[in-house]
């Protein structure tokens, strides 16, 4: 029998590589003489570096930039195909997890996210690939395009530096400064949803509320939104108005189109072709696939979803494994197993991630096993 394990990570508690692991062990130990294939995957958001290196092996260069809130902190780029991709996963220096305690999209900013940009370009690279995804800023990335040297002008000719609650200070953009090394870079975007920037689905309404935004700043920062989409359609003649994409990230997806030529592609997408996925289908007999809540939202975009469609075009069954489990019908998988099998808080979810997961793996491991007859 051959198994492949490709599970994203199960946020706050087990990486996608350590689930993964967990769930081949335990497959190993019921089915020794099956061929267990480790996929580790993710959608474009945070742990995606660390998906593509181990996928596609590569290293590290690490570098000290400014976090969301200009605090310096030391982050990683990921460098594979022989050194001519550079991963950027933007959480690692604008993450919410910098803003824990005092959560306010109108005051981050995506400056460090450039500052990552910046030393990747400088190693050569033909490409960078942008994941995009958990992040505490609503700036459109404007943040990180003044890092790469595009000017954004105040009414007094000044150059400014926007956050989210600022944006409408801006009156003209200046793109001459950026550097030709950053110009000859390409740039794809990797993210999971398809918001466009604006709107009652965009950057602001649908997503700033998780990042600390009240009813008000929420407003403040669509109607800031807007005037940007103006000024950059009027400036660099880039209309973002119905951009796929252009809400990811607080905008950045747009951002990143705009100042940088960039493309957005589904970040599960873009992963799974990279990893090589669908090849490594071949002969299999079942995926098995997991992320921290399996629930409507994954069929949207998410890890999960991306590796069931790609399975099921193969004929090919899927087993999902999620911390909780919502209403998963629209998945389309064969199962789905919750590893929480009694009522609990997170923290008692967090203490004991890692042997309900081995537990739960061990449970699927053992129903394989019978169809083999092997127990």
């Amino acid at each position: 029998m051959k198994i492949i394990v490709a599970t994203d990570s199960f946020k706050g508690t087990i990486s996608a590589s350590e689930a993964t692991e967990i769930i081949a062990d335990a497959l190993s130990e019921k089915l020794p003489t099956s061929k267990i294939i480790k996929m580790p995957i993710a959608d474009g958001g945070e742990g995606s570096t660390d998906c593509f290196v181990d996928a596609l092996g590569g290293g590290y260069v690490v570098t000290t930039v400014k976090n969301c809130f200009f605090e310096d902190v030391q982050v990683k780029i990921g460098i594979v195909e022989a050194g001519e991709t550079a991963i950027v996963e933007m959480a690692q220096a604008a993450g919410l997890a910098f803003a824990e305690g005092r959560k306010n999209p109108l005051l981050t900013t995506t400056y460090g996210v450039g500052q990552m940009i910046s030393v990747a370009a400088g190693l050569g690279v033909k490409r960078i690939l942008l994941c995009l995804g958990g992040s505490a800023t609503n700036d459109l990335g404007c943040g990180a395009a003044a890092a790469l040297g595009v000017r954004f002008l105040d009414a007094n000719g000044e150059d400014t530096l926007p956050l989210g609650g600022t944006l409408d200070e801006v009156v003209a953009i200046d793109t001459s400064f950026v550097p030709q090394s950053i110009r000859d870079v390409e740039f794809i975007c990797l993210c999971d949803v398809k918001s466009t920037l604006t709107g009652e689905s965009g950057a602001a309404r649908m997503f700033a509320p998780q990042k600390g935004a009240s009813e008000k700043a929420v407003e403040l920062l669509e109607a800031n939104a807007i005037h940007m989409q103006d000024v950059i359609l009027r400036d660099l003649g880039v209309d973002l108005s119905n951009l796929e994409g252009g809400g990811a990230a607080g905008g950045f997806g747009a951002g990143a189109v705009a100042f940088l030529g960039a493309t957005i592609r589904g970040g599960i997408d873009e992963i799974l072709f990279r990893i090589g996925f669908e090849n490594a289908l071949e002969d299999a007999d079942a995926v098995i696939t997991g992320e921290g809540r399996a629930d409507e939202q994954s069929s949207k975009g998410k890890a999960v979803s991306g590796v069931i469609n790609v399975a099921k075009k193969h004929d090919i069954p899927t087993i999902v494994v999620a911390g909780s489990v919502g209403n998963a019908d629209a998945l389309g998988a064969d199962a789905v197993f919750s590893t929480v099998s009694d009522f609990c808080t997170f923290d008692d979810v967090k203490a004991n991630a890692k042997d309900s997961l081995c537990r739960t793996a061990k449970n699927i491991a053992a129903v394989l096993a019978l169809g083999t007859n092997k127990v």
